[in-house]
């Protein structure tokens, strides 16, 4: 009888054992899944926010792209204008009978030159500002995520 209660005590002893560490395995496994659902989680999470990332610079450089083609256009525009009304000048000053007439038309010329050419650095500086503003803009936005991902990090 004792040998059998020593066999019965044994086997619960064994049988305890086998409970706990099938708890401890279970809970172990239960871990270890959570943790790689949580780096899934975090690997997507990157892995969409590189995405974003891309994107607003694709954005930011498309608007530059045009903004660049926008000024070209401009200034060939007033290239061509300025180089014809420098050539309309000088024929007029050609027409000149009097070295006087030639001061007045070379200062009126020279005056609406310098005009013509302010207005046009003036709204030349306009256009590159917006056109800073925009292409900023993607990128602006990007930087404010990556303040708030760090800012909720540290929170954690």
């Amino acid at each position: 009888m004792a040998a059998t209660k020593t066999a019965k005590t044994v086997q619960t002893a064994a049988e305890d054992a086998a409970n706990t560490f099938k708890a401890m395995t279970s809970v172990g496994q239960e871990k270890m899944t959570e943790g790689f659902e949580r780096t899934m989680t975090a690997m997507s999470e990157v892995g969409a926010f590189g995405k974003e990332n891309v994107e607003a610079f694709v954005a930011s450089a498309t608007v530059a792209a045009k903004g660049f083609e926008t000024i070209s256009a401009r200034a060939a525009t007033y290239s061509k204008s300025a180089m014809e009304n420098h050539m309309a000048a000088t024929k007029a000053i050609m027409t000149s009978k009097s070295v006087q007439e030639v001061a007045e038309k070379q200062a009126a010329y020279a005056k609406s030159a310098f005009e013509a050419y302010v207005a046009e650095m003036t709204k030349m500086t306009e256009l590159m500002t917006g056109m800073s503003k925009e292409v900023i803009a993607p990128l602006n936005e990007r930087v404010t995520a990556v303040s708030s991902l760090m800012q909720a990090g540290v929170s954690r």
